[in-house]
């Protein structure tokens, strides 16, 4: 028998928002999510012992992020923190929480919001200490407040290229230059960009707040420009970034370096796809939104039965899209286990696909800006790791690729992609690569199958999850 009516995983925008609309609904919902708080990488709050005694000081997405998170106050959803969902079996989900025994929970209908992942892109020295993609650096500043250290350079491209070098300098980093590697805003953008603006004031308030920080902390925002290596002893010391052409390949002869202690990453972000194709969903592809995104009706309904998906986990949009995405996914499931009826369902989401169309409009009005180019996966060379979990350097994988386009090949060849993170660092690449070298589109080469656990945990904890499973062993038989 069910233990609950929807199991939604993801704490961040659209998981909260899905969890929250479902239990409004009459559902019995259980929210499940690793971190410690819930908010998701765009909200995430301050670490355990820290306590917010300023709201205000914290700036208004910290604020707005509460304000969502807090929406699910009172409704009476379980939330599980720290707890990863590391496999899919069907109706059921295996948990396992602080490391400890796994233990399984059963649901007839699934929300996956488990969120995305930034884009690795592997050039010399991305593996020296020092270099951090955003993700890690938001981690630090949002829950320690701290920063790794004090002359930054930020490299990426699309909003977060713009926003976080922005925030850091709030923070008193000296952020020596912004890199954006999409081209600079022509007239035409800037009047597509008015055109889509109704409905998008905040983000485009936001994007001219930003800029104002870059301007007063004296920080270059630098088009067209792409990191080509990093150098140091022992840790990042110094950078060296290019011009690119549209393709964001690199110009001979433009090359610049600059002394830092931290490089920052931004080329955008992946969806984490491994439960939803654990669970069966069926999935296209488009780079725009991080590359293979799963497949979904005008519900949020996946291919799989009883399995929704919502949030950048999706297709990455943003954390605006990720909340009206759950708010739909929510409503979806509550139609579908019958607490609402078809015509109300319609009603609530008419809102919600009222502020997507919109929010969709902007983003095509800036598809030139930060399409990414196939040149930031050409940066490498053969000694350069490309996988950091097994330490595989780019020459190995190359003589793979040469004799197979299969990923799932390569990666029993090489042992890339069989680390803790299963290839979240180093799939797209090696994906870049294998569509080079037999002159295919990179949305053909299939994704690696994953494995359960997808998310590292203890081998203790897997191993009491067999143990309560006596069909996983054979029957003792005695030696002859």
């Amino acid at each position: 028998m069910a233990e609950f009516d929807l199991l939604v995983v993801g704490g961040g925008p659209a998981g909260v928002t899905a969890a929250g609309t479902a239990a409004r609904a009459g559902l019995r919902v259980v929210l499940v999510d690793e971190r410690p708080t819930l908010g998701g990488q765009i909200f995430k709050q301050p670490g355990p012992g820290f306590t917010v005694t300023d709201p205000a000081a914290m700036g208004r997405q910290f604020r707005f992020g509460r304000s969502v998170i807090d929406s699910v106050d009172g409704l009476g959803v379980d939330v599980l923190l720290r707890t990863s969902a590391v496999a899919v079996e069907g109706r059921q989900v295996v948990l396992v929480t602080d490391g400890q025994a796994a233990r399984t929970v059963t649901a007839p209908r699934l929300v996956l919001a488990p969120g995305a992942h930034d884009r690795p892109v592997a050039f010399p020295g991305w593996t020296l200490p020092g270099v951090m993609t955003a993700g890690g650096l938001q981690t630090l500043a949002k829950t320690q407040r701290v920063l790794p250290g004090r002359r930054m350079l930020f490299a990426g491209s699309g909003p977060v290229a713009l926003a976080f070098p922005a925030q850091l300098a709030g923070y008193g980093a000296t952020v020596v230059a912004a890199l954006e590697a999409g081209p600079a805003p022509r007239p035409a953008d800037f009047a597509r960009l008015a055109a889509a603006g109704r409905g998008n004031l905040d983000l485009l308030r936001d994007a001219a707040l930003y800029r104002g920080t870059l301007v007063r902390h004296r920080v270059p925002l630098r088009y067209g420009r792409i990191v080509v290596r990093a150098e140091g002893d022992g840790r990042v010391e110094r950078v060296v970034h290019a011009r690119v052409d549209a393709d964001w390949r690199v110009v001979p002869g433009t090359e610049e370096t600059v002394e830092v202690d931290v490089l920052g990453l931004g080329y955008g972000f992946v969806p984490s796809l491994e439960l939803m194709r654990l669970a069966g969903c069926d999935f296209d592809h488009d780079e725009d939104l991080g590359g293979h995104v799963v497949r979904r009706d005008d519900w949020n309904r996946t291919t799989a039965d009883g399995v929704y998906a919502a949030g950048d986990g999706a297709g990455v949009e943003g954390s605006y899209v990720a909340i009206d995405e759950g708010r739909i996914a929510g409503l979806a499931a509550a139609l579908d286990a019958g607490a609402i009826t078809a015509s109300g369902a319609t009603a609530l989401a008419a809102s919600s696909r009222h502020r997507l169309a919109r929010r969709r409009a902007l983003t095509a009005a800036t598809k030139r800006l930060y399409r990414v180019g196939p040149g930031v996966f050409e940066l490498f060379t053969d000694t350069t790791v490309v996988c950091r979990c097994e330490g595989v350097r780019a020459s190995s994988i190359s003589t793979a690729v040469g004799t197979t386009a299969d990923i799932n090949v390569v990666k029993a060849v090489t042992r890339a992609g069989m680390g803790p993170c299963q290839g979240r660092n180093c799939q797209r690449q090696i994906a870049a690569m294998i569509a080079a070298e037999h002159g295919t589109p990179v949305a053909d080469v299939a994704l690696a199958t994953p494995r359960m656990p997808v998310r590292p945990v203890p081998i203790s904890a897997m191993a009491d999850h067999s143990i309560a499973g006596p069909t996983l062993f054979l029957a003792r038989q005695e030696n002859p």
